[in-house]
């Protein structure tokens, strides 16, 4: 999961299958929008980011693959989700400023995650980031709420708090964050991007075509399904869900038991004999979160690995 401060909302809770996605991004160009857009579907999160009507970077992160996808690819796939018709759109602004440092956090190397602030020593934190000349990011958040403290050279820039549009100089949001029960810490190191140019992505590429490709790819598939859903009675379509029905159990006991037979069938209830892409990324994003309860990441993500392989290979 991608955890950032909200900022200062455009809008929220948009569906954007029902948007031209590259239109809608030309008339941020054309505002000299700064700030980013977030796409949550159960598959995984997706942020675009701009600074002054310059599109200047892209990440989708999946929730069953530890990879994050960038740039093109990144927004490639985040089309694909919203076509899908399962994201919401958010669009939040902020300073030029502070969207590029929001770039070089989700970009950034991780010193310590997801550690319990209650067991960390703050002030010998603290004391770490100044004496190694840190410039990177704190990150405190519990109870979906998010508190963002940035350095350079182990000096305090500002703070970053939901609904901030650009960075505070008092903490006091921040250590409110940090007393909320299950409050958590990541410490990451950052590049300074202080005069760097960085790459317009809609200057270099038109996102029309991507669009349109992605859409025309995924309609065609469905119709694809349509046409075979025709050609096969509904004994047939359900003994192909059973079949891979019986092959997920079968992965799932070796990787992780008996309880993972019981995910398998709580999960595969969201696919229908109509066997359709989305049903199925749902099924995946939904084992994937409570197989991850229950077992270690790595045995987790080689299970939905060998999963995927085998229902590439029976459907």
């Amino acid at each position: 999961m991608i955890l950032l401060p909200k900022g200062s909302p455009v809008k929220e809770r948009v569906n954007p299958a029902r948007v031209n996605l590259p239109e809608a991004m030309e008339k941020l160009v054309a505002s000299g929008f700064s700030g980013y857009l977030r796409f949550d579907s159960p598959i995984g999160t997706g942020i675009i980011i701009f600074t002054s009507g310059h599109l200047i970077s892209a990440l989708m992160q999946e929730l069953d693959d530890d990879r994050r996808i960038i740039a093109y690819d990144a927004i490639t796939r985040i089309f694909e989700i919203s076509i899908l018709g399962n994201a919401v759109l958010n669009i939040y602004r902020l300073t030029p400023e502070v969207a590029m440092s929001i770039h070089a956090l989700l970009h950034g190397e991780y010193i310590y995650h997801d550690q319990d602030v209650k067991l960390v020593d703050i002030k010998g934190l603290l004391g770490r980031i100044r004496n190694d000349r840190l410039s990177g990011c704190l990150r405190i958040y519990a109870a979906e709420r998010v508190a963002l403290i940035f350095y350079e050279q182990g000096n305090a820039l500002g703070f970053l708090h939901e609904g901030s549009v650009e960075l505070e100089t008092t903490a006091d949001l921040s250590m409110s964050v940090a007393a909320l029960p299950g409050a958590k810490l990541d410490l990451l190191s950052t590049v300074t991007a202080e005069g760097t140019k960085m790459a317009d992505l809609m200057a270099s590429a038109d996102l029309s075509p991507m669009w349109a490709k992605a859409r025309n790819r995924l309609l065609a598939e469905r119709k694809q399904r349509e046409v075979h859903s025709g050609k096969l009675s509904d004994a047939e379509l359900e003994a192909k869900r059973q079949r891979l029905f019986t092959l997920m159990r079968g992965v799932a006991e070796r990787h992780v038991g008996q309880i993972g037979i019981s995910l398998v069938e709580k999960a595969f209830k969201k696919i229908s004999p109509t066997l359709s892409i989305g049903e199925i990324d749902l099924f995946f994003a939904e084992l994937f979160k409570q197989a991850q309860l229950v077992a270690a990441p790595t045995k987790v993500k080689d299970m939905v690995d060998e999963m995927r392989r085998g229902a590439n290979a029976l459907l």
